[in-house]
């Protein structure tokens, strides 16, 4: 081709494409804008992350949330954040319920100082043993430091001989009655009996003043095989201090399954997580209330007592090799918020290889940090997954602009001096536990769910060992949309005449549990009050000290209820209240009061009943209790051998306000004359009394007021009496059997009915 033909077709092919590649660059920007909006996954490693890379890869992974947050997370994104598995420790340990005490099959750690014993002090140090600590009222001990002091040996204590060889790590309780700043102070492990030749170093972190701080440091390495005491020494000048040392351990390597310290959470079920107070040889104790509480307060653990696989979980931390006691606590200020249908979700326990493997959980230890915030959330519609917070004085704050659309699942509070402020708006919790913390979960009164047509929802929460107050709450006036709570469990609340559930709105409430809840002589498992048409389903309530059922001017039917426990009431009526409880399946306690009524003064009534169904379990059961007396079907033989009424009356039934049992509700055509029959009987001749009766007054042509319609009841022997009207308006009339004038003899209606018109 010539030259000048050649460019002229080169020309023509470029102005071609010209006309056809701007659609397929826009096409191209187009998709770029689709694949940008989809929802990206993000990578969090708070150990060993850098908030320099971009957090989009593992590889890229940033070191903290505020870090992921300032990267331009948008709704729908996940942030996944590295944690840990928990691990078998291949031991048994024995569990007692409601108990701390955990005892171990075998000892895990080595006590370095457990005795509280005096120390040997140093020129310008002073040592003064049996202080109280967190092991013992005796366990610690203190070593005071005078200005004259400058540096080295402090003071030591001879620990015989110990080989450490096995272990990496050391665990302990110090209290500085002053600040310490990071790197001042050492603890070292020696060869020799007098804390002069070290063979360890363990330097101290920054130490907070006036409080236990629980230190772990990992020495990186095995500590030496032949230690016969340890000292403090202080690397620069400490100047005037008093250190107070507890329960001082040697731990196995942070990556040995059977590593455990005073850091760790242990489980019976791997999935239930209890903090930790003190570790003595086989001897575990749990703690509650976080870092600050005191040696007398000690967690509990719930469930059936026995020896069970102890399985570990370990918090992360951000402490160096050799150095220990640093909290981890994160942000989350997020400038775009998630959305309802497309939550930003911060989903924790992610595999350390690859980060492709949800395995364990993150756990953010607060230490003794008592003022700080585990985790606080400052954007809206944020799900937080496969989290554990431990010993945080509030471990999350729900903090954005709105407060609204938070989820909680798999998430875990445990051994924390606070729990958190809900918000007005719903939040969801999902197979949650708050364990051994102090503070309930108190729904807020508001009209927010009404707007939001949205309510809070609980499910498969679990609290044990509250130390503060009720387990769950649900105010008055809050019954649209209905708050759901079920598959929930309060056990075990330390704090005296408290409630397990108090609930004082209509709500979805089904398969939940209040036992053990004890502390007092008035502590309730479920409380109802102030509010009428109440159904719940399944509950459990055991060993609570006052009453196992409370109502407090409530009608509450209950669809399958367990009281099968010989502490406090069954079911109760709060002195001066109105109400009802329909029971329909009641497992009772034979020993246990079954009902009070109000509480009333001799001679004094409450107009109060519970009517069970089914009681036991078993169809012929079915009870009537009121302060008039008790009405039964449990053990009574009708007419011809049918079903019948056993009316039981007390001193509080008389002719004017009889025992009464509505015995059936029968339509009447106007102006046809109408007779029914029931069969009745009396246990003796004489000394008590009882009718069939109609209420005069209320349809014309049947009785007027004053005049009833009745038919007295005489003889031992089932009789059959009638009564006989003519109404003069269609109608539906209610017939009564009535009794009284006996606190020892009984009155019994039957079938089969007969009604003639």
């Amino acid at each position: 081709m010539p030259v000048d033909a050649a460019r002229r077709f080169i020309s023509q092919r470029a102005a071609l494409d010209l006309r056809v590649h701007p659609q397929s660059i826009s096409e191209s920007i187009r998709k770029t804008q689709r694949k940008s909006n989809m929802p990206t996954t993000r990578y969090v490693d708070e150990v060993g992350g850098n908030d320099a890379n971009s957090g989009l890869t593992f590889a890229l992974r940033k070191k903290t949330l505020a870090g992921i947050a300032s990267a331009g997370v948008a709704a729908g994104d996940t942030i996944r954040v590295m944690g840990k598995p928990s691990t078998a420790s291949g031991i048994n340990a024995t569990f007692t319920n409601l108990s701390s005490a955990v005892t171990l099959a075998s000892a895990l750690t080595q006590s370095v100082y457990t005795s509280g014993a005096a120390w040997s002090p140093k020129t310008n140090v002073t040592s003064t043993g049996s202080q109280s600590g967190k092991l013992s009222a005796t366990s610690a001990v203190n070593v005071a430091i005078a200005a004259a002091f400058t540096t080295g040996v402090a003071a030591f204590f001879a620990t015989g001989a110990l080989n450490l060889s096995t272990y990496q790590q050391l665990s302990f309780w110090v209290k500085p009655d002053v600040a310490v700043a990071a790197g001042v102070l050492r603890l070292d492990l020696c060869s020799d009996t007098a804390g002069a030749t070290p063979v360890n170093q363990l330097t101290l972190p920054a130490l907070t003043a006036g409080q236990w701080n629980l230190i772990t440091i990992d020495n990186g390495a095995n500590f030496g095989s032949s230690i016969q005491s340890i000292r403090v020494f202080a690397i620069s000048d400490p100047g005037t201090v008093t250190l107070t040392f507890d329960d001082i351990i040697a731990c196995k390597a942070a990556s040995a399954v059977n590593c455990l310290t005073l850091n760790s959470l242990i489980s019976s079920d791997n999935a239930t997580w209890y903090g930790i107070k003190s570790i003595n040889g086989t001897a575990v104790v749990l703690d509650t209330g976080g870092t600050s509480s005191a040696q007398t307060a000690k967690g509990i653990w719930s469930g059936t007592t026995g020896a069970l696989p102890l399985s570990i979980l370990a918090p992360l931390t951000r402490s160096a090799a050799g150095v220990g006691g640093v909290s981890i606590t994160d942000t989350f200020n997020s400038a775009t918020s998630g959305t309802a249908g497309n939550p930003i979700i911060i989903s924790g326990g992610w595999d350390s290889t690859a980060m492709t493997t949800q395995n364990g959980f993150s756990v953010f230890d607060g230490v003794a940090a008592l003022a700080t915030v585990g985790l606080t959330i400052g954007c809206d519609f944020v799900t937080l997954d496969h989290f554990v917070f431990t010993r945080f004085n509030a471990p999350i704050n729900l903090n954005g602009s709105t407060k609204k659309g938070y989820t909680l699942s798999n998430f875990t509070i445990s051994d924390c001096g606070g729990l958190f402020t809900l918000p007005a708006h719903a939040v969801v919790f999902n197979t949650c536990q708050i364990l051994n913390s102090v503070g309930g979960l108190s729904i807020p009164q508001t009209t927010n769910y009404n707007t939001d047509a949205l309510a809070y929802s609980l499910a498969f929460v679990k609290i044990i060992g509250n130390t503060s107050g009720d387990g769950i709450v649900v105010p008055a006036n809050v019954g649209s949309p209905a708050i759901s709570i079920h598959d929930c469990a309060v056990i075990g609340t330390t704090t005296g005449n408290t409630n397990g559930f108090n609930i004082s709105s209509p709500c979805i409430f089904y398969n939940n549990t209040s036992n053990d809840n004890a502390s007092g002589s008035a502590a309730v498992g479920f409380l109802f009050q102030n509010m009428f048409d109440f159904v719940a389903y399944n509950l459990q309530g055991r060993n609570n000290s006052g009453a196992q059922v409370q109502l407090n001017n409530a009608y509450v039917e209950i669809f399958t209820l367990d009281t099968n426990f010989n502490l406090g009431t069954q079911v109760k009526f709060t002195t001066g209240s109105e109400g009802e409880a329909v029971i329909y399946s009641w497992t009772q306690n034979g020993t246990a009061p079954k009902v009070s009524l109000g509480d009333p003064a001799t001679g004094e009534t409450s107009g109060n009943i519970v009517a069970a169904h089914r009681e036991g379990g078993l169809v012929a059961n079915n009870s009537i209790y009121s302060d008039y007396g008790t009405i039964t079907t449990t053990g009574v033989t009708g007419q011809s051998g049918g079903s019948g009424w056993k009316l039981s009356p007390n001193a509080n039934a008389f002719a004017s306000s009889p025992l009464r049992l509505n015995v059936g509700k029968v339509p009447c055509p106007a102006g046809v004359p109408t007779t029914i029959k029931y069969y009745a009987q009396l246990s003796a001749a004489a000394g008590v009394s009882a009718q069939l009766r109609i209420a005069g007054g209320r349809y014309p042509g049947v009785g007027s007021p004053g005049t009833d319609i009745v038919a007295a009841v005489a003889g031992t022997s089932w009789t059959q009496y009638s009564l006989t009207f003519t109404p003069t308006e269609n109608c539906v009339v209610d017939v009564f059997f009535e009794a009284w004038g006996s606190t020892s003899l009984t009155a019994s209606v039957s079938g089969p009915v007969t009604i003639t018109q």
